[in-house]
């Protein structure tokens, strides 16, 4: 071995032996070496501790020898401390940590020190250490050790940790360096969006939880950080206030639009039609039963927003039709039916999103001024050919119209589906563009919903679920929902056989024998059954639909239904769910029963009225349909209460699906008068169903026209 001078590396010693493996693999340990494969030799730069590792060989091989420069370089080297320096917490506050491996510690450095358990020695961060440390050059620090005596020599105290700007390709982060307190280190990594790493997203949503934590562990802040961090606290405050609003729960009236509406809104309705109103391109995604219809029609009304365009499923362009005739009785709407007719012209045209191709270039050339994309979710393939053609229709909306998208469901799978939606209503511009949105917040991401949640609240999103406005809410709602009938020839052929020949029955049976009298009722409740069962056939495809996007919300569902066939057809749909049928045996139906309830039981269960009616506890479901009706007001409140019950945290909404234009429109408009004649009522007598059959009949043999639903084929 001996020392040499390179014009290259400078002073190096240099090892030259014949091979041998054991040599070999105590020389690969010495710091920095290399082998110079032109001279067959070893050489390493000489610091100090490669003259311990060549010390060690030396010693362990004695049959290599050394120059005498080499030996005069390792005995100045022993006399030296050296050693490694790391940091850790002891006693509350910062040391470093001295591990020697050669050498004593200076002893100046001594002073105040303590010795650890595991032998290092613990050196106390002053600025007269500092100084000390930083003369040592045999002294290996680590990362937090050097940023501590960085921090020292400039006059300032250690903190525990540090946060400081980090840029990379593809976006800027803050990280997190721990300077003498590893625990502050394990917390961060626990933070949100941090994923188990020191390093967290540049992003507003942090801000609290950032500040929190910089507070409750002492972190210091870098460099460009600080003006980072003070620009984030800025875009937070300024979002704090859109955030709030689209909680809202609570507002005042409108001035002017309050008498237009054909009802009254409640509170947090008249909250989510202001902020419609200021956010102008909005996703409104109010729970499931909380009048989004409602709120997107008044938005509409308080803009004037006319001529305004509605896209919705088939299967609810008739609950459109009916709101609109309800709400804003002075404005003219139509439903567009089929690719070939040409929409008429209306203040709102409704269409659902198979035919938006079709028709899109007639309405455009309207130049509405307002699109309401319901049920948005059927937006979210931005290739397929109905959101493609929905796009177009957006894009001739005037830059201050109103693009409203309502969903109780953004979202049913992942993140990504928001992405086309958002392009729709024109606010995918303030989350970069689709594949950014992807990147950030893409399932790679920790806490990516709870972060995006903040996002959408803070540019465009309205969310109330029931929890927030149940104070406010009704005890229990009821919401009928209007289903177009496949077989409407056949009902028709029906209707107009069973009128004739209840024009051929007296009308008051009261005068007749009874026995006669009898007869002739349950003739005409069999005749009634048989338009009941038509309308109920005939609704059958459109009730199952609308079941079935219910069921993509998430929340459990009750449903009833009255006759065998229809109960059979929901069944066969829905095979997971389970039933409440007159062929189940009461084990069988208490095990349905027991299932449902568990907080992961099955989301539907499907329920014959007449058996299900009284006795049993629904409760997990907030949310009960009727398919069908049946003749007595008094059945359909013990069916809604097996839900509206003391267990129940949710306000209740009853779902009665009635094909329009029908018998069901007549029954459940007398059901209705019956029951409010039974609330008033104080006596306690009972109100027979006979009254509600009576009603039906004069109203079918004298022909009055129907008042509560719109007939749209």
């Amino acid at each position: 071995m001996e020392l040499r001078n390179s014009d290259e590396n400078g002073e190096i010693v240099v090892l030259a032996f014949p091979y041998d493996a054991q040599i070999v693999e105590l020389v690969r340990a010495i710091p920095q070496r290399r082998f110079d494969w032109d001279r067959r030799e070893w050489w390493a730069p000489t610091d100090d501790w490669a003259a311990l590792h060549v010390a060690d060989v030396l010693a362990r091989f004695p049959e290599l020898t050394a120059s005498k420069e080499v030996d005069t370089w390792i005995r100045a080297v022993e006399r030296r401390w050296i050693g490694l320096v790391s940091t850790r917490r002891y006693d509350g506050r910062g040391w470093w940590a001295l591990t020697t491996r050669a050498g004593t510690v200076p002893p100046e450095l001594l002073e105040g020190s303590v010795e650890a358990e595991d032998g290092a020695t613990l050196i106390e961060l002053t600025e007269a250490n500092a100084a000390i440390m930083g003369e040592q050059r045999s002294a290996r620090l680590d990362a937090g050790a050097a940023r501590c005596l960085t921090e020292l020599e400039v006059g300032r105290q250690p903190p525990p940790a540090q946060l400081e700007l980090i840029k990379r390709v593809d976006a800027d982060y803050l990280r997190l360096n721990v300077l003498w307190d590893r625990e502050t280190g394990i917390a961060f990594e626990r933070m949100p969006a941090s994923a188990g790493t020191r390093t967290v997203p540049i992003d507003p949503w942090l801000v609290e939880q950032l500040d929190e934590f910089i507070a409750l562990h002492d972190v210091g802040v870098t460099g460009e950080a600080g003006p980072v961090l003070r620009r984030l606290r800025e875009e937070h405050a300024a979002a704090a206030a859109a955030v709030k609003q689209s909680r809202a729960t609570s507002a005042e009236p409108i001035e002017g639009l309050a008498e237009k509406l054909g009802g009254t809104l409640e509170p947090f309705q008249w909250a989510g039609v202001r902020y419609a109103l200021e956010a102008r391109r909005t996703l409104i995604a109010d729970e499931q039963g909380l009048g989004k219809t409602i709120e997107a029609l008044a938005t509409v009304e308080a803009d004037d927003a006319y001529p305004a365009v509605v896209v919705c499923p088939a299967s609810i362009k008739l609950v459109w039709a009916r709101e609109a005739e309800r709400w804003l009785p002075h404005r003219s709407f139509a439903v567009v039916e089929g690719r070939s007719a040409v929409p008429p012209q209306a203040d709102i045209t409704i269409l659902n999103y198979e035919i938006v191709a079709a028709h899109g270039e007639q309405l455009a050339r309207r130049h509405p001024k307002a699109l309401i994309i319901d049920e948005s979710h059927y937006c979210k393939n931005p290739r397929a050919k109905r959101t493609q053609a929905v796009r177009r229709l957006a894009s001739v909306i005037p830059e201050d119209g109103l693009r409203l998208a309502l969903t109780g469901t953004p979202v049913l799978n992942h993140a990504e589906e928001l992405i086309a939606q958002l392009r729709v209503i024109g606010r995918l511009d303030d989350f970069g563009s689709g594949a950014q949105f992807a990147r950030r917040f893409g399932p790679d991401h920790s806490r990516s919903e709870e972060r995006l949640h903040w996002h959408l609240r803070r540019h465009c999103f309205l969310r109330r679920v029931k929890a927030d406005v149940l104070p406010q809410l009704p005890a229990k709602r009821r919401s009928i929902v209007p289903i177009a009938l496949t077989n409407r020839a056949e009902y028709r052929k029906a209707e107009t056989d069973i009128i004739a020949w209840l024009r051929d029955q007296p009308l008051d049976l009261s005068e007749l024998d009874a026995k006669i009298a009898a007869t002739l009722r349950a003739e005409r409740l069999a005749q009634l059954g048989v338009l009941q069962r038509l309308a109920g056939s005939g609704k059958l495809d459109g009730a199952l639909g609308w079941i079935h996007d219910f069921l993509a919300s998430g929340e459990a569902l009750v449903v009833f239904a009255r006759h065998r066939e229809v109960q059979q057809a929901v069944i066969e749909r829905f095979p997971n769910a389970v039933h409440l049928v007159g062929s189940d045996s009461a084990a069988a139906r208490q095990k349905a029963i027991d299932a449902f309830q568990e907080p992961d039981g099955p989301q539907l269960i499907i329920c014959a009225t007449r058996v299900a009616a009284q006795g049993i506890t629904l409760t997990r479901a907030s949310n009960v349909a009727f398919l069908e009706l049946e003749w007595t007001p008094a059945m359909h409140e013990q069916a809604e209460d097996r839900c509206h019950r003391i267990g129940q945290r949710d306000a209740v909404t009853a779902w009665y699906l009635l094909a329009a234009e029908t018998i069901d429109e007549r029954m459940s408009r007398l059901i209705e008068r019956k029951r409010a004649s039974i609330a008033a009522v104080t006596d306690g007598k009972q109100v027979d169903g006979d009254s509600v059959v009576e009603a039906i009949v004069r109203e079918l043999r004298e022909g009055e026209p129907f008042k509560r639903l719109r007939s749209v084929a």
